[in-house]
């Protein structure tokens, strides 16, 4: 396999690593201590951390400008508000510099360790380095749930062959970044950008760590929600069922008829108020469930066709400002395309 992927880049590159912040302030300096030791006093990379505060209520924008004055090598950037992780993640990947882009949670538990390995995959000339759990430390019921998502999002969603998890640990060249800042819908989801993307892709193996200071945001809710943004925005899916789905309620409702005016005619059984209210009932519901499936559909035209910022940047640290404003440019380019 290796025989078709031309050799990476040679030399010091700059590495930039990405890592959103929310109401991360227990952990921050853990992660800074582990980030410096771990990856900034390696001689062969120049590693880089771009911290993006998503709309944090606790002191973590704080402990970030603090960190950024001690080291040029940190940055900050803190958005207005809290826009979600994927966003964030997006603000990220559009301010971030350098020959690779590494997504690295706060939390570390994805370890540090293993974007050495994405770095040495990367050199290998791979262009998306997927970071894939060798074990799960949740529940056996939300092993399992994570497990059947994954495969339907494989299966039904994502490019053919494509080897995204739904994590966020994973290493980007720059060619993958720029194409990435070309995407501007608002219900994102970085795994499958990424996936749709193409390129030269592998994965890494590693064991992922217990959280050891605050609580996971992520959800059941948000999990189901994250399936159900893949399915409607990168499957047609949810459209072949809701048609199938209405043709089968016409087929079934034509043999209904059928059977009453059988029943009636040849056996004189007249049908009854319950069953005549239970049937429009069912097709009412029925209904329903399609009107809301194309609604879904329709507000989300019009979401992206309003053509809101996907972010707003309230302040920065470190460095000599915000950085590129790549929003604009990335729209601009994407018109004179």
């Amino acid at each position: 396999m290796n025989a078709s992927v031309s050799p990476g880049p040679r030399g010091r590159p700059r590495i930039c690593i990405v890592t959103p912040v929310y109401n991360e302030e227990q952990g921050l300096d853990t992660y800074v201590e582990t980030v410096r030791r771990v990856l900034l006093a390696r001689e062969d990379c120049d590693f880089r951390v771009l911290f993006v505060d998503d709309g944090s209520t606790d002191r973590s924008w704080e402990i970030i400008e603090r960190i950024c004055r001690n080291d040029p090598r940190f940055r900050g950037l803190r958005l207005s508000r809290n826009f979600g992780a994927h966003v964030a993640l997006a603000a990220g990947l559009e301010h971030a510099e350098g020959d690779a882009v590494v997504v690295l949670a706060c939390d570390l538990q994805d370890p540090p360790e293993t974007v050495l390995e994405f770095v040495a995959r990367w050199r290998e000339g791979y262009q998306v380095v997927w970071g894939k759990r060798r074990h799960r430390t949740e529940s056996v019921w939300r092993q399992r749930l994570a497990a059947f998502f994954l495969w339907l999002l494989r299966t039904y969603a994502l490019p053919r062959g494509t080897r995204a998890t739904t994590g966020s640990f994973l290493l980007m060249d720059r060619v993958v970044v720029d194409a990435f800042r070309r995407f501007r819908e608002h219900h994102r989801l970085t795994f499958a950008i990424v996936a749709w993307t193409g390129f030269r892709q592998t994965e890494v193996l590693y064991d992922r760590r217990a959280r050891t200071t605050g609580r996971s945001g992520w959800t059941l809710a948000k999990l189901l929600g994250a399936v159900g943004d893949a399915f409607v925005g990168y499957s047609r899916l949810p459209i072949t069922l809701v048609n199938g789905l209405g043709l089968a309620t016409c087929l079934v409702s034509f043999g209904l008829m059928g059977w009453t005016l059988v029943s009636y005619f040849l056996w004189e059984v007249k049908p009854g108020w319950p069953s005549l209210i239970v049937t429009i009932t069912f097709f009412f519901g029925i209904l329903f469930l399609i009107l809301g499936m194309y609604g879904e559909y329709l507000y989300r035209i019009y979401e992206e066709s309003v053509r809101r910022p996907l972010y707003l940047v309230a302040a920065t640290a470190g460095g000599d400002g915000p950085g590129p404003q790549p929003a604009e440019a990335a729209d601009r380019e994407v018109a004179g395309a």
